[in-house]
């Protein structure tokens, strides 16, 4: 009979029996990472379903991994902020396979912005570290395409390494229209967007900020730019920006330019996207520090 609640080895149709039914794929005092179905767990919790086509793609098996990313699509969502994501790159399980991986769109295709990772690359569970010399990861995304919207952009990078040089963390430019993001180039943070001229782009000092950090970007309207640390405005640029975006794909980990220059600074997340408010960028802030110390590597 269909027993719900058996007390004995449970029939075909019991779900939570005592013992392990025939249908019973998660068995007395299983946790939820090992449920079969992965979508609902023993006592009833559901994982988000965009969360769990990103975990079955990137092969997720580790339960506080599984957690920490659907929590983090969620809270996207409760935020607002999820619609506005091309691309998000969450650097769990790793290794490059799981890496590679858009939350967003976690299809293994250039269309769905998954990362070509290119030269040299060291893959862990705190994240991906470019080697600084040619390490680069192509997100496939091209700015003047998919961020059609010439002044509505953001882009994030996530480091755990403090130091400071020639770095740049990601971005693309051609004919000098750029979106270019600099976490600490020589002492300073540069953001550039839309800009035809290095005069028009958004910059701060960092001497006394570490650059291991969460920096973010974001342009909501031509005279309108703001530029975040660790969740914490650092400066806006109410210059008016006229450039197109720039027709050459964004990288992470470099800066796609006829002469590449490169980070060597680890990434734990990035995203790509729309334009943020400043209550949706100090909210991605959290939300991301959230995910990160659940994964314990908090920075």
């Amino acid at each position: 009979m269909a027993n719900s609640n058996g007390w004995g080895d449970g029939a075909a149709n019991n779900a939570i029996g005592w013992g392990q039914g025939a249908n019973n794929n998660i068995g007395w005092g299983k946790s939820h990472s090992l449920s079969s179905a992965g979508l609902t767990d023993i006592v009833g919790l559901t994982t988000d379903s965009d969360a769990q086509a990103f975990i079955t793609a990137a092969a997720i098996t580790d339960a506080t991994q599984q957690s920490a990313i659907d929590t983090l699509v969620k809270g996207l969502k409760t935020d607002g902020i999820w619609t506005k994501m091309k691309a998000i790159y969450p650097f769990v399980g790793g290794t490059a396979s799981t890496h590679k991986y858009n939350l967003k769109d976690p299809r293994d295709l250039d269309a769905a912005f998954r990362l070509v990772f290119n030269g040299g690359w060291t893959h862990s569970s705190t994240g991906a570290t470019p080697n600084g010399t040619n390490g680069y990861a192509d997100t496939k995304l091209n700015p003047s395409i998919s961020l059609a919207s010439q002044n509505s952009s953001h882009m994030s990078y996530y480091s755990r390494t403090n130091n400071d040089g020639t770095y740049i963390e990601m971005g693309s430019n051609i004919d000098a229209k750029r979106i270019v993001l600099h976490v600490k180039y020589n002492g300073d943070a540069y953001y550039d967007q839309n800009d035809q001229t290095s005069g028009g782009r958004l910059s701060f000092s960092m001497a006394a900020i570490n650059s291991s950090c969460f920096s973010l970007m974001s342009r909501t309207a031509n005279n309108l730019q703001i530029g975040q640390v660790n969740g914490i405005n650092k400066g806006i640029n109410t210059n008016t920006m006229t450039s197109a975006m720039p027709n050459a794909n964004i990288y992470v980990g470099a800066f796609n330019n006829s002469t590449l220059i490169y980070t060597n600074r680890q990434c734990a997340f990035s995203s790509i996207g729309d334009g943020l408010t400043d209550t949706e960028s100090a909210n991605l802030y959290t939300r991301v520090q959230a995910y990160q110390t659940a994964l314990s590597r908090q920075v």
